[in-house]
């Protein structure tokens, strides 16, 4: 019993860190805050901090499917976080022209 126990607990991490560990998607605007939150692997802060841009108020866009950003802007107001596959935007922006 503690053999099936140990190995339900290993399952059971190597999918939380599967469903953790993901990439930002091509084509989509994200805010700062909400690249943090979707680390992968290690967190993006080093790649926004290269950029000279670590408030969550900054957007980036996704170029490419390995998770690389570019820089966009900072948002006057605040970044908001449209959910999963959907660009991020500036509060102070309509967000539709950049739906993904």
């Amino acid at each position: 019993m503690k053999l099936a126990s140990a190995i339900l607990a290993v399952v059971c991490v190597a999918f939380a860190s599967q469903a953790e560990a993901r990439n930002c998607i091509a084509g989509i605007t994200y805010c700062g805050s909400t690249l943090r939150a979707i680390a992968t692997g290690s967190n993006y802060d080093p790649v926004m901090a290269a950029t000279g841009h670590v408030l969550g108020n900054d957007k980036f866009y996704c170029n490419d499917r390995n998770g690389g950003i570019v820089w966009l802007k900072t948002c006057r107001e605040n970044c908001v976080d449209r959910g999963a596959a959907k660009s991020d935007y500036c509060q102070n922006e309509d967000p539709r022209p950049q739906d993904g």
